[in-house]
């Protein structure tokens, strides 16, 4: 059973969702005109999975992002959360195939407990890179061989690329990578050289830690010194955009607030001077934290469409290291939990509670049904058509995996399948006998439904897939190839020129084709005779298939350009596209050109 605040505290949380520093939430950060469908995760990253029950419950959140590093592997049972597991890299392996067999030893253990794998994090730190300079090349490799090596084991497995680090704008150059200064890379560069080789192929959403630092989550980071803003998000899915990856989400693996340790009260005194000079600068109140955290899911909710799974970071880190390393100190003022001596759980934060009463609107991560297109128009000619075939595409335009399976829906007609079922991205061949149809209008139709292995089920399914078909009387149509006769001769050179088309039926039925001149030759341009001479034709009426031969005599032209016109019409006259105007152009020149062509074009060795 889910707990909520006692009601005092509840509606003091509710009241810190709506104020900020005293101030009220402006309306054109929070308000859009129409927000899109529920499209976000909310989770919170977990440390130990014995929190589960006690500690992340009560949040009303149905994502969380458990640790390799924490734990022996992915849950050995189905949680009744949706689960991202995150792979721990210590820098680039010295063996990488031994490296995919671990990972694909996870993606086993994982499979049908795990949704999703992130591989790696904040590999463009070197302390998360083995203490090397950080390296985008080698991390694509890994992330090439753990996405292969997941995708063979649990094909429906979502894989995220490692949530890069916010490290501002460097402009230093290590080991001929620019924006690296052998300790961090600007993760702007980073991206674009993930982008650049290759890295697309190998995620199915682009991990980032858009952190706010100091500031509140409406804040363009374009106006904060090194972007360090929450909406730095924004500038990592444009360069998606930029590579061609605007269909990919972005996931914020980890975001949050620093809280300010003075409201706890148990830094250390060792620790506080180089705390407050490496961290004093971001940090924030804890009535501003639980704000900010609530407000950057709303913006978030209504102002990025792209953006998938958000997940805090963190809840139980509120005991890590405790009294001893200065370094992760850090850990525990971003956690949900407060430290308290004697309780191993904490007590709850202002951001704990207010995460637990946000209101939330959770997307979908399953298979989304799909079929291209949504309906199918057939067409037929009585007594000439006896079958006609439609294809459709079944695909999924959501996570995961899903295989589908296709019904015939009682109509006036009945469609036979090539096959009925399928996985996604097959196609389904739609047949429609058509022997025995009258002239008119039917219908019929189709239900594919679908099934995936993943927790949740499949979205928009089943669908209806309506047939229409169409049955006509035989009609011909007339056809003229090619639409225009073009002739080229040479003073020099005077003499009958000839040509011809084809004059064919594109429909069904009978028909005889007639031509006649409508125009004789007409000077254009320079040199002409001003004399009128008429194409001869070898046959003036034939049936379709029979070619029609133009001839032109050229003798006595002076160089020009002249045009005339025959035209082609039927018995009976209402034949389709009948009559048709056939335009003859015929160019003379002063002397012969040549064109020669290259030896291997004319045939010679």
């Amino acid at each position: 059973m889910r707990t909520l605040p006692p009601p005092g505290r509840r509606a003091l949380v509710y009241l810190l969702t709506l104020l900020g520093l005293g101030m009220l939430i402006p309306l054109t950060h929070t308000q859009a005109q129409e927000p899109p469908p529920p499209h976000l995760g909310y989770g919170v990253s977990v440390r130990q999975m014995s929190s589960l029950d006690s500690l992340f419950a009560p949040l009303g959140v149905e994502w969380v992002k458990l640790w390799e590093e924490y734990e022996p592997g992915p849950p050995t049972e189905r949680l009744p959360y949706q689960v991202l597991f995150a792979i721990r890299c210590a820098g680039p392996p010295g063996d990488l195939d031994a490296w995919g067999e671990h990972v694909a030893a996870l993606a086993q253990a994982g499979r049908g407990y795990v949704e999703a794998y992130e591989v790696c994090n904040e590999p463009n730190l070197a302390i998360f890179w083995d203490n090397a300079p950080p390296d985008p090349a080698q991390y694509v490799q890994m992330l090439r061989v753990a996405h292969e090596r997941i995708k063979a084991v649990d094909p429906g497995a979502i894989v995220v690329s490692a949530g890069l680090a916010p490290t501002g704008r460097i402009t230093d150059t290590c080991n001929d990578w620019d924006g690296n200064n052998c300790w961090a890379m600007d993760e702007r560069e980073y991206a674009r050289q993930m982008f650049l080789h290759g890295a697309g192929e190998y995620f199915d959403a682009f991990g980032y830690h858009p952190y706010g630092f100091a500031y509140a989550p409406e804040t363009d980071a374009a106006a904060v010194s090194n972007g360090f803003a929450f909406r730095g998000a924004e500038v990592m899915h444009d360069l998606l955009v930029a590579y061609g990856l605007g269909d990919k989400p972005l996931w914020a693996t980890e975001f949050n607030w620093l809280r300010d340790w003075r409201e706890d009260g148990d830094l250390p005194s060792a620790c506080q001077e180089d705390y407050e000079a490496t961290f004093g600068w971001m940090e924030v109140s804890g009535v501003q934290q639980a704000n900010y955290i609530t407000r950057a899911y709303r913006y978030a909710d209504e102002h990025w469409p792209w953006m998938g799974v958000m997940l805090v970071w963190n809840l139980d880190w509120h005991t890590y290291h405790y009294n001893w390393d200065c370094n992760a100190a850090h850990a525990r003022y971003f956690a949900l939990r407060r430290y308290t001596p004697g309780n191993d759980d904490g007590a709850p934060t202002l951001a704990y509670d207010a995460l637990a009463a946000m209101e939330k609107r959770p997307g979908f991560f399953g298979p989304r049904l799909t079929v291209a297109p949504e309906s199918l128009s057939l067409r037929a000619v009585r007594g000439v058509s006896r079958a006609v075939t439609g294809t459709l595409l079944i695909g999924n335009d959501g996570y995961r995996v899903l295989t589908w399976t296709a019904t015939i829906s009682p109509g006036d007609i009945t469609p036979t399948l090539a096959v009925t079922g399928g996985r996604q991205g097959e196609p389904l061949t739609v047949t429609v006998s058509t022997s025995g149809c009258r002239t008119g209008l039917f219908h019929g139709g189709l239900v594919i439904t679908a099934t995936s292995d993943g927790h949740g089920g499949v979205a928009d399914a089943p669908r209806y897939v309506p047939i229409s078909l169409t049955v006509v009387e035989p009609t011909p149509r007339l056809v003229v190839e090619p639409p225009v006769l073009v002739f080229t001769a040479s003073v020099e050179r005077a003499g009958p020129v000839t040509g011809a088309v084809r004059v064919l039926n594109g429909g069904w039925g009978a028909f005889t084709w007639t031509a006649r001149v409508v125009s004789g030759l007409w000077p254009s341009g320079t040199g002409s005779l001003g004399v009128q001479i008429t194409p001869t034709l070898a046959v003036t009426a034939g049936r379709p298939g029979d070619p029609l031969t133009v001839t032109l005599d050229t003798t006595g032209y002076r160089p020009g350009f002249y045009v005339a016109a025959i035209q082609v019409g039927t018995i009976p006259s209402t034949v389709l596209d009948a009559p048709q105007t056939l335009p003859l152009t015929l160019r003379v020149w002063a002397e012969s050109r040549a064109v020669y062509l290259p030896l291997v074009l004319r045939g010679r060795d």
